[in-house]
């Protein structure tokens, strides 16, 4: 630009989300988080949210996030520096925590007029002003979840919010599923995938555990209001996203596909600070007698637990309600039986038939009246064991690449390399073991670990 100032232009990736809506939301978020909650977000000098422009194409033009990309150098930061970066995530939580809307859904400009949207009414404490400020500007709509799109789901008459309680949020996850199975759920030839149960590939398996689930969604969300209530959370502040200049965070970028939702289900810690290892806040007594690496990997998980421990502390004192949501008695049982639901048969029906045998097995202590309304067979445990075995490995093999990748396929922009490569050999092993058909489908499915220059295509004859 003319001063100086850099811009980017985003063009939306066509598997973003929904057309429309994913734009729309995210600059509106954006604008929101920053002008209104006074997040520092990089401001936005023009979109379009259709292609019908010069560009034939959905646009955003931004400023340039101002600083470093915290994954490029936290790791040479010291402790005092990332105690101190810890200690502004949990301000910008909280500044997420200071507002509450009447409906679940994404945010968009009222401007906008989506079909089906409501004012964005603030149910917080907040200021007279800032409640008519927010809800002249903005509104609550259908959700860009791409949960809620993907595939046929886009042409289904699905309810897709806004929500006015959690019970009906996730319900409509449960109704949503159930419909496309029924309609739309192929299994696949033994060939094309390997499945660690073969209800992975039966549509009646997955029907007869979204009913199951049907009958509990609302009793998992009937919990204290205020963990519930819709909150802006921003569900991906990892290293990638955080911008710093002088030890302090400048941008925080990524706001696609956040929204208004159930504060319980979102609640998690920064990856940036969380730690799930088991806890290490001294050495051992050895630690004189191990080698340089293995001090170093202590050292490591020390400061780590060190860091984690001192994020809850901070958030008990500074944000007690989202304290409160990360210590829900029974928060997992509640929640993931709602995570699990959207997307059991492209993903994983094994932890969701978990998801739902936790549920009846700690009926009671949930504080829920009444029976569980479902029912797990002794024969039907025994099969699932037997699958949760083959589940178990599978695990165990994430466990053991932890610092490398996380287990949505996620890592560090410093380990990016080494992650790639890690999967490139694995491929390669793996195609020199198989042969025919079993061999071309693994081909088709890790194609993306390819290394350059790999030209094999096994399975790219014609039939």
């Amino acid at each position: 630009m003319n001063d100086g100032k850099r811009v980017l232009a985003r063009i939306p990736n066509p598997n973003a989300g929904p057309e429309f809506y994913s734009t729309a939301s995210e600059v509106a978020t954006m604008e929101l988080a920053r002008d209104f909650l006074q997040i520092p977000v990089p401001r936005v000098f023009d979109w379009s949210a259709t292609s019908n422009n010069a560009v034939g194409s959905e646009y955003i033009i931004m400023e340039e996030a101002s600083g470093t990309q915290l994954g490029l150098i936290w790791n040479q930061l010291s402790p005092d520096k990332k105690l101190s970066i810890m200690r502004e995530i949990v301000t910008i939580e909280s500044k997420m925590l200071a507002v509450s809307f009447s409906h679940f859904g994404s945010i968009y400009f009222a401007s906008d007029a989506v079909e089906s949207a409501v004012p964005a009414l603030l149910t917080s404490e907040s200021s007279s002003e800032l409640k008519e400020r927010v809800y002249k500007k903005f509104s609550i709509g259908p959700t860009v979840d791409r949960s809620f799109w993907n595939k046929e789901r886009s042409s289904m008459q699905i309810s897709r919010g806004p929500w006015r309680t959690p019970q009906e949020y996730a319900l409509s996850v449960g109704w949503r599923e159930l419909e496309w199975i029924k309609s739309f759920a192929v299994p696949k030839s033994t060939s094309e995938a390997t499945l660690i149960s073969s209800a992975q590939n039966s549509p009646q398996a997955h029907l007869q555990l979204l009913e199951k689930y049907l009958k509990v969604a609302p009793a998992l969300t009937d919990i204290d209001p205020v963990l519930t209530r819709p909150t802006l959370w921003h569900g991906d502040l990892h290293s990638s996203n955080l911008f710093i200049d002088d030890g302090h965070i400048t941008a925080i970028i990524d706001w696609q596909g956040s929204w208004a939702g159930p504060l319980f289900l979102q609640s998690q810690p920064s990856p940036i600070v969380d730690y799930p290892g088991s806890i290490l806040l001294q050495r051992p007594d050895n630690f004189d007698d191990l080698g340089p690496e293995q001090q170093a990997e202590i050292k490591q998980k020390i400061f780590k637990s060190t860091l984690y421990q001192l994020y809850l502390l901070e958030t008990k004192e500074r944000n007690p309600l989202l304290a409160k949501a990360f210590h829900l008695d029974h928060g997992k049982t509640r929640r993931l039986p709602i995570e699990f639901a959207g997307n059991t048969w492209d993903d994983d029906i094994v932890s969701f038939r978990e998801a739902l045998i936790n549920v009846e097995r700690h009926w009671q202590e949930l504080g829920i009246q009444g029976e569980c309304p479902y029912h797990f067979t002794q024969d039907e445990l025994h099969s699932h064991s037997v699958d949760a075995e083959g589940w178990n490995e599978v695990q165990d093999f994430f466990n053991s690449i932890e610092g490398l990748v996380k287990r949505d396929g996620w890592t560090y922009p410093d380990t990016f390399d080494s992650a790639f490569n890690f999967f490139s050999e694995l491929r390669e092993r793996g195609l020199k073991n198989m042969t025919g058909e079993e061999k071309r489908a693994f081909d088709r499915q890790t194609r993306w670990a390819r290394k350059q220059g790999d030209s094999r295509a096994y399975g790219t004859s014609q039939h």
